[in-house]
């Protein structure tokens, strides 16, 4: 089977269809006729150069990006009184990003330990007394 309507075959030559054209969009003459753009002309000596000036000095600006306000949390320092092991890891672990809401789950947790150190003491001094007077 052929094709009906073959691809007409066009000459070569400028300002048929299918062909470049020789000038720019409407009317205007091409940039470079001979089609490259002209060589500049250098001598002996490369041109001069110029030394870059040293630009103003800005001092470095904060970094953009997001900061957790950070103040003293009352409920963080309950929380590690209740449970010393989630306030001393919340210590350690905001202590570089917000240090005052790590302070006071740091503390919250080292009363906890500090009571319950004592409180175990006192017992103890309680128990004694009271064995000692059994006797």
């Amino acid at each position: 089977m052929t094709n009906p309507d073959p691809i007409p075959n066009y000459p070569l030559t400028p300002g048929n269809p299918g062909q470049p054209p020789t000038a720019a969009p409407y009317g205007a003459p091409p940039a470079y006729p001979a089609g490259y753009a002209p060589q500049p002309a250098y001598g002996a000596t490369p041109p001069a150069y110029y030394p870059q000036q040293p630009g103003a000095y800005y001092a470095p600006q904060a970094p953009a990006y997001y900061q957790e306000p950070d103040a003293p949390s009352a409920g963080f320092a309950v929380l590690g009184f209740f449970i010393p092991i989630v306030g001393l890891i919340l210590f350690l672990v905001w202590h570089d990003k917000t240090p005052l809401k790590a302070k006071s789950a740091g503390k919250g947790a080292l009363i906890a330990v500090i009571v319950g150190v004592a409180v175990t003491i006192l017992s103890f001094v309680i128990m004694a007394v009271f064995v000692a007077a059994q006797s």
